[in-house]
């Protein structure tokens, strides 16, 4: 069962949909919700995909486990945002990377079926999410090329100042709100959690930035941007 969702035109899964039709395809695709606890799995590489997920509150860390123990994060997902979806139409067999609830989490899981066949109600917002989807999916898709690009600094000062350059930007402000803590913004910097704090005390002592738990503010932007 679902329970009423606030804000739909506010996100982008269902744009241009109105309540009504919103309604309508959560029958017609028998959508679930479900809660999530703080370190819970929603789901875990390995497992076969069946559903796309949508983000009703909290945040999910999307990261890959290897054998060493070494986590890579791969990015943040946050409320009204979906995941899962790279698996929607590729010809694989099990989830790469793992789901997890940052705190307490509340999904929307969407069955597959609804997006591979159009229902006999031959309904419009089941054209229009396939639309938001496909949209969506290059949206993911330019943000995994921003990590590529993110990770090709050699260095690890480099990575900083691509990382808080480009999150700055996004916000339009000269700080940046960690929605990570220290260790997995390490593991999404591709480094330790020591290496990472000591580059971050290096970096403010040359006034480059100024850090605390919760955020980091660009001090000199400009000596920034000539690391890269």
């Amino acid at each position: 069962m679902v329970e009423n969702i606030k804000d739909c035109d506010q996100i982008h899964l269902f744009r241009d949909i109105s309540r009504e039709e919103i309604e309508k395809m959560f029958r017609c695709s028998k959508t679930v919700e479900r809660s999530f606890e703080e370190g819970s799995y929603i789901f875990r590489q390995g497992e076969t995909p069946r559903n796309l997920f949508l983000v009703l509150e909290g945040t999910v860390m999307i990261s890959k486990d290897f054998a060493s123990g070494k986590r890579d994060v791969l990015f943040m997902v946050g409320q009204g945002d979906v995941f899962g979806e790279m698996f929607l139409f590729a010809d694989t067999k099990a989830y790469w990377y793992d789901a997890i609830a940052q705190g307490r989490v509340k999904v929307l899981e969407i069955p597959w079926q609804f997006f591979y066949c159009f229902c006999s109600n031959a309904c419009e917002h089941h054209r229009m999410i396939t639309r938001n989807m496909l949209e969506i999916q290059s949206e993911k898709n330019f943000t995994m090329t921003r990590k590529l690009h993110l990770l090709s600094g050699t260095t690890l000062r480099e990575r900083i100042a691509l990382w808080l350059i480009e999150q700055t930007d996004a916000a339009g402000a000269d700080t940046v709100r960690l929605a990570m803590n220290r260790e997995e913004l390490a593991d999404y910097l591709g480094t330790t959690r020591p290496s990472l704090s000591r580059e971050l005390m290096k970096m403010q002592q040359e006034h480059l930035i100024e850090a605390d738990r919760n955020t980091i503010r660009i001090v000199d932007r400009d000596a920034l941007e000539t690391l890269y």
